[in-house]
């Protein structure tokens, strides 16, 4: 009997422990976004749901941003990852309620522009939303505690994105898978998660043809809804 009570209380103990370490939007407003980036190269998801990862070297990107810059599908990256940090910042806002920190104040700070973490940073095959640096989803906690207290921030958060294609039954459809890391106060890690979601919509593919105009429109909602489903879980 006795047994069985001290485990009730233990268990008690426990979720109430739980409960108080849960992340909350509105405890790491303000919030200053370090980086959002994106594959150049769309993938193309087997079976499994599995992508082809040799398809980001750093020369077969190269060599596809040069053969295949009239592509939608790469012309449009630099859209995609830009649209991505938009919404972030704008559904942090509107339903997280979060005050975000003007980008340009994160840009222009001389403790972000020195604050690249990885030597070999600069054979990453991302493609960067604009104005930002390269190698700043994470930045360590040191550097971290001291971009926020420059920035007046409460926490830090980085968004990295993949586009995939999923083809099936004769068609395609956008898949965009999204890891996001937030910093807390501390400087130090307290969220890593993905998050993935699959259009509604897909377009016709037929002898390995299809609309990739009207194809890469099919991310915007995607992208948003991937957003919305993490501000969600930490409302």
């Amino acid at each position: 009997m006795k047994k069985a009570f001290f485990l009730l209380i233990a268990a008690s103990a426990l979720l109430a422990s739980c409960a108080s370490n849960k992340v909350s939007l509105d405890s790491l407003s303000p919030m200053a976004i370090t980086g959002v980036e994106g594959n150049l190269v769309i993938h193309r998801m087997d079976d499994n749901g599995e992508v082809n990862e040799d398809e980001d070297g750093v020369l077969t990107t190269m060599l596809n941003k040069t053969l295949k810059g009239d592509d939608p599908e790469v012309s449009s990256a630099q859209n995609r990852v830009d649209y991505a940090e938009e919404c972030l910042r704008l559904l942090l806002e509107d339903i997280g309620g979060v005050s975000v920190v003007d980008r340009n104040s994160v840009t222009q700070n001389k403790t972000y522009k020195s604050a690249k973490t990885n030597i070999l940073g600069f054979m990453s095959t991302n493609c960067v939303a604009t104005g930002y640096e390269s190698d700043r989803l994470t930045i360590g906690a040191k550097k971290s505690r001291i971009l926020m207290k420059e920035l007046g921030a409460s926490s830090l958060v980085s968004a990295e994105f993949e586009f995939d294609k999923r083809v099936e039954k004769k068609q395609v459809s956008a898949v965009v898978k999204m890891t996001v890391r937030i910093s807390g106060s501390s400087g130090r890690n307290i969220v890593n998660k993905e998050y993935t979601a699959e259009s509604v919509d897909k377009i016709d593919f037929y002898g390995g043809k299809y609309d990739k105009e009207a194809f890469v429109e099919l991310f915007k909602p995607v992208t948003e809804t991937v957003i919305r489903n993490f501000i969600m879980e930490y409302l």
